[in-house]
């Protein structure tokens, strides 16, 4: 009874071994499936996964799963250059499945082959096409603040000294605008020393440093000239942080504030890569509350402010 017991165990063994065995058999069968030979040789190596041979041993995977590889008809149609029924074909085709690639692999094996030879409207694209461009900045100049106190007319003013940098670019998908119209994103810093206000209804002191993000777009007159003329218009947002007293007070703090900026310059060709020039710019009046608490009563203080910033600038 024993060795019954044994012998019909080491049945089931030998048969879910088997079953094993013919499952991996069948899994690798599937997935490395010659689909096309030929000059070029289709082989399906997993699901959506096939591998395209040619007999002068280019070898190309192609993904054909939704949404893995955008340019499978872009590496067909290089794979297949030599056939330039096929290669247009390709090119038609918005979605690729695994019957329309057996007939394109089908239609390239009994093709008449003849050297590449970019079609008119290729050439054309060709000759036109133009790469995005984009030039670095950086800045050193001043930012006069017009200040006043709680939204009164009299003003007086805070000079700070600015530094800034960023990025300008101009892409090719706007044709002839290119190097005219610029997109730009700008950092900027000011920093001031401490300075006695007599417009505050009280004795007020204090310093301020200004932090600022802005994105914007410029236009660059004659663009191919020694001279440009540049206009300009963001959007950004500031950080003022103060330091100082107000009638007795101390005033440590910061504000936040959204801005849009206008700008006009002059730039000056250097080289075909660099330029030099002054760039003017207005920031219209924010309010800055920064109304004190010290722990029994609430001081008010609100500090309205534009700046007008003047800078050297390097494109480069």
């Amino acid at each position: 009874m024993v060795s019954h017991f044994f012998k019909l165990k080491k049945e089931k063994t030998m048969k879910l071994f088997n079953l094993i065995f013919f499952a991996f058999f069948l899994s690798f069968g599937m997935q490395s499936q010659e689909l096309v030979s030929g000059k070029a040789t289709l082989t399906r190596v997993a699901s959506g996964i096939y591998e395209v041979k040619k007999t002068d041993g280019t070898l190309k995977k192609i993904n054909i799963r939704p949404n893995e590889d955008l340019r499978v008809q872009g590496t067909l149609a290089v794979l297949f250059s030599d056939c330039e029924t096929v290669r247009k074909a390709v090119f038609d085709l918005q979605l690729i499945n695994e019957g329309q690639l057996i007939q394109i692999v089908k239609k390239y094996n009994n093709c008449t082959y003849s050297p590449f030879e970019p079609s008119d409207k290729e050439v054309k694209q060709a000759a036109n096409f133009q790469g995005d461009k984009y030039k670095l900045f950086a800045s050193i100049g001043g930012s006069l603040n017009r200040i006043s106190f709680f939204n009164f007319d009299d003003y007086e003013n805070l000079t700070q000294g600015q530094v800034s940098f960023g990025v300008a670019a101009t892409p090719g998908f706007i044709g002839s605008l290119q190097g005219n119209l610029y997109f730009t994103l700008e950092a900027s810093a000011a920093f001031s020393g401490d300075k006695d206000y007599n417009n505050s209804p009280f004795t007020t002191n204090f310093k301020k440093n200004s932090y600022r993000a802005s994105l914007g777009t410029e236009y660059h007159f004659n663009k191919n000239g020694a001279i440009k003329p540049l206009v300009g218009i963001g959007v950004g947002l500031v950080q003022d942080r103060y330091k100082g007293a107000y009638d007795d007070y101390r005033i440590e703090g910061s504000e936040g504030s959204a801005y849009f900026v206008p700008k006009a310059g002059i730039l000056f060709s250097l080289d075909d890569k660099k330029s030099l020039g002054i760039i003017l710019s207005y920031i219209p009046e924010y309010e800055n509350n920064l109304t004190i608490w010290d722990g029994e009563e609430i001081v008010p203080l609100v500090i309205d402010t534009h700046y007008i910033n003047a800078g050297l600038y390097l494109y480069f």
